[in-house]
């Protein structure tokens, strides 16, 4: 009954739910741009099938997962023609819950300069992520170590390392 209430008192002050706010699971941020996703938004993102070695495991597995290029995208960051000159000086963090960064540049991200796909995973052999590695993973296909494949992936933000 208490919930009841208090989810009746958010709809009235124009605020979340406290079910949503739980699902939030991804927030993707560029300059004054921040992106948040909530499972189901992440969910009806366009997706991949990636097959990929998980370099931890020493085993392949079918990922189903969206290109972090098109969440970059969304975000407005510099890709394609814009990707030249300051914009090359951009950096990628990936955060992860437990406090685990990895960095990358702006142009890791962008077909004009890596023919690598950097995609971030909800589903691993079709299953849902357990809750060590997900509920998104970043997966680096190709990456001879495993260090940059990062797991509970929380945030990612984009800032100019001249800036920061």
């Amino acid at each position: 009954m208490r919930y009841l209430s208090l989810v009746i008192l958010f709809s009235l002050l124009g605020l979340p739910a406290m079910s949503s706010l739980a699902q939030q699971i991804l927030t993707v941020t560029f300059q004054e741009t921040n992106l948040v996703f909530t499972t189901e938004q992440f969910a009806a993102l366009p997706h991949t099938e990636i097959k990929a070695m998980d370099p931890h495991e020493k085993k392949e597995h079918q990922y189903s997962a969206v290109s972090v290029r098109d969440l970059l995208s969304q975000a407005g960051a510099p890709l394609g023609d814009k990707l030249r000159g300051a914009a090359l000086h951009d950096i990628v963090m990936v955060h992860a819950k437990d406090g685990y960064s990895v960095a990358f540049t702006l142009a890791d991200f962008d077909e004009a300069y890596s023919a690598k796909t950097i995609v971030l995973a909800d589903k691993e052999d079709g299953s849902p992520l357990s809750d060590t590695a997900g509920p998104l993973r970043l997966i680096v296909p190709d990456d001879k170590k495993g260090s940059r494949w990062v797991r509970m992936v929380t945030k990612i933000e984009i800032f100019d390392a001249d800036h920061k």
